[in-house]
């Protein structure tokens, strides 16, 4: 089952703090309502999600499609201080899943973290987190290997710092971030690279509500191996390497809009280099936006949508522009029954190949409480990729049951 942890949106005088590194503590954050375990200044949040479903496309191909039932066990622990100053959050979780007759296809995941805050004034603090994760590739993803015998697995180990200061109507914060990506294969070896980035952000409350930010980003990805064998016209077999640096920049507003409506949105522009001529340079405009609207207290509507560069396995080109969008509606039925729903469109430009890829997404379930610590879930995605490269497309059906248990 696929468990979508809910971005709680800060209140304004938060609105302006630049984010961690979403690592191991978002994933196993309880739900608004579970209990916990006391011991002593520190709760313990307990979790067991248990899965079954089908899948009509298990490894996203266009043709001789697998089919299979799966079966899904993950457990999670979230371990939250109750300190009135300075916070501080560890987890861990595991994730199984398991096919009925294509074994091969089977994975297991898992991870451990930390994060905390600092107070070191009452107008400012210090965050952090920590955290390492074994995880797979999903399947049909921008980068995953068209008919892979076996997932792919890799490492990701993950640092991140933020440091906030708030004076009178100015919020300045500054974020520092690590990333270091580590493949088993050896097929997959020229993928492994640390990418740093340095992120400083002004903000600006003009009105109660109401606030502006400015964000300027610098990244640098380094790989530790030369990248997959070029195709021609270059020498059969030469390698070159993929390191890149590039820049963000964005204007935004943020915080509570209007009663009704909260979240954030930017536009600006970004710009990755690589150090080889072989790959074209990726820039363009760039643009983010969260936004809930809660047109009455049962329904909440969410739009969704960004536009990055994503590191690419494509032998031509050396990153992706990869632009995505999506609305989201949720609907308290009953006091115990909850309907929701999702849609998203994306498009990856492979630049510097003819790649172009354009796909959607649509999901719609249902969670049912049964019980504070026991909740019932039933969840239908299908995805469609259409590339203009053969044998990349697909089409994918999945049905999802499942029950979650928490303390």
């Amino acid at each position: 089952m696929v468990l979508a942890i809910s971005l709680l949106l800060a209140p304004p005088s938060a609105a302006q703090e630049l984010p961690l590194l979403s690592g191991v503590t978002d994933r196993v954050a309880p739900h608004a309502d579970a209990l916990g375990t006391q011991l002593g200044s520190f709760t313990a949040y307990p979790k067991l999600v248990l899965s079954s479903g089908y899948d009509d496309n298990i490894i996203a191909t266009e043709t001789n499609e697998r089919s299979d039932a799966r079966f899904q066990i993950d457990p999670s622990l979230a371990y939250e201080s109750d300190w009135s100053r300075n916070a501080l959050s560890l987890g861990g979780f595991l994730s199984s899943r398991l096919y009925a007759d294509e074994t091969s296809q089977d994975s297991l995941d898992w991870g451990v973290g930390g994060s905390g805050q600092l107070d070191v004034l009452n107008d400012a603090n210090i965050q952090a987190m920590v955290g390492y994760q074994r995880l797979t590739d999903p399947r049909g993803g921008v980068n995953d290997p068209v008919n892979a015998p076996a997932p792919v697995q890799y490492d990701l180990i993950q640092s991140s710092a933020v440091g906030n200061y708030s004076l009178n109507r100015i919020d300045l914060s500054m974020a520092a971030n690590l990333q270091v990506y580590s493949y088993d294969e050896a097929t997959q070896e020229y993928r492994d690279r640390e990418v740093y980035s340095l992120t400083g952000q002004v903000g600006y409350t003009f009105s109660p509500g109401y606030s502006a930010f400015v964000r300027g980003t610098n990244t640098k990805t380094d790989f530790n191996n030369l990248s997959a064998p070029l195709p021609p016209p270059a020498v059969p077999g030469d390698r070159v390497s993929q390191n890149s640096k590039g820049y963000r920049v964005a204007l935004g507003i943020a915080s509570e809009i209007t009663n009704l409506v909260s979240g954030e949105a930017y536009v600006g522009y970004l710009d990755q280099d690589y150090d080889s001529p072989a790959f074209a340079d990726v820039a363009g405009v760039s643009f983010g936006v969260d936004l809930k609207w809660s047109p009455t207290q049962l329904t909440t509507v969410r739009l969704t949508g960004s536009r990055e560069v994503v590191d690419s396995t494509n032998p031509i080109a050396g990153g992706i522009l990869y632009s995505i969008g999506g609305v989201g509606v949720e609907h308290q039925l009953t006091q115990a029954v909850q309907l929701k729903s999702d849609f998203s469109y994306y498009n990856g430009d492979y630049v510097g190949s003819t790649r172009d890829d354009d796909g959607f997404r649509f999901s719609a379930g249902a969670v049912y409480r049964l019980r504070r610590m026991v909740y019932l879930d039933l969840l239908y995605r299908y995805d469609d990729r259409d590339s203009n490269e053969p044998g990349q497309d697909y089409t994918r059906n999945r049905v999802t049951v499942g029950v979650t248990l928490q303390h």
